[in-house]
């Protein structure tokens, strides 16, 4: 009687750690910087919302996984990603060579270029050429501050989120800001007072979700959902959902 005790008891354990170990696989934690509408950011009831987190939880879907969101500084995302904090990251960020030796990349999922905004008053800036010589505000080691610092005789001014680059173009302290095209067409629908300067030539960028390298199984398993929300209408339903609103 105690050996069959035992052996139910033994059988219990095995039982429970296996449904312990099944939730856990279940499970698809993705860092992000909820600082950069419309692609992520924290709604008026403290969720995650934006672009980037609906694709995500399609994705999640797609895998038959509970989607899990970290908010994470922008500078801490990489570093956090190659730690093991998170399984991936998706945070607007786009694909560069430089990142490339970090991490890997997904398919490119969105393609953006730099625009300019600046106060609506502002008659001195009509073009990117009008950028010399004056001060930018952008978000600390963004594309658009690797654009931004390519300009003759600029002033820099880096910040760790967006919405304190543009607090710096409205208090006056900086001539413009330097960021994504539909970042910057939502920042001047939800703030007063500003505009947008499309950059003429701009290169495109692709958007990727980030993957530590060796995690090829989970790389495969995210492209393989972004080729399925394409092919079934799913993903192109969500990118006219969000440049419509722009």
């Amino acid at each position: 009687m105690k050996k069959y005790l035992m052996f139910l008891i033994s059988l219990a354990l095995l039982i429970t750690v296996g449904v312990g170990c099944n939730k856990s696989q279940s499970v698809l934690k993705v860092g992000t910087d909820a600082a950069y509408a419309p692609f992520e950011y924290i709604d008026k009831d403290g969720n995650f919302a934006g672009f980037d987190v609906e694709l995500m939880q399609m994705i999640a879907d797609e895998l038959g996984m509970k989607l899990e969101m970290q908010n994470v500084g922008w500078d801490g995302l990489i570093p956090g990603l190659m730690n093991g904090n998170y399984d991936c990251l998706i945070s607007a960020m786009t694909i560069t060579e430089e990142r490339l030796k970090q991490i890997d990349f997904s398919q490119p999922y969105f393609s953006t270029h730099q625009a300019i905004v600046i106060k609506e008053d502002n008659t001195t800036i009509n073009s990117a050429a009008d950028l010399i010589g004056k001060t930018i505000a952008v978000l600390n080691g963004t594309t658009g501050d690797l654009y931004a610092s390519t300009i003759k005789d600029v002033k820099m001014k880096r910040f760790d989120n967006n919405p304190l680059a543009v607090q710096d173009l409205i208090n006056n302290n900086s001539d413009a800001v330097v960021m994504d095209d539909l970042v910057a067409y939502d920042t001047i629908k939800n703030i007063s007072g500003l505009k947008v300067i499309e950059i003429d030539g701009a290169e495109s960028e692709n958007y990727g979700i980030g993957i530590k390298k060796g995690n090829d199984k989970l790389l495969e398993k995210i492209n393989n959902a972004i080729d399925t929300l394409k092919n079934n209408g799913k993903y192109d339903e969500l990118v006219a959902k969000y440049k419509s609103v722009n």
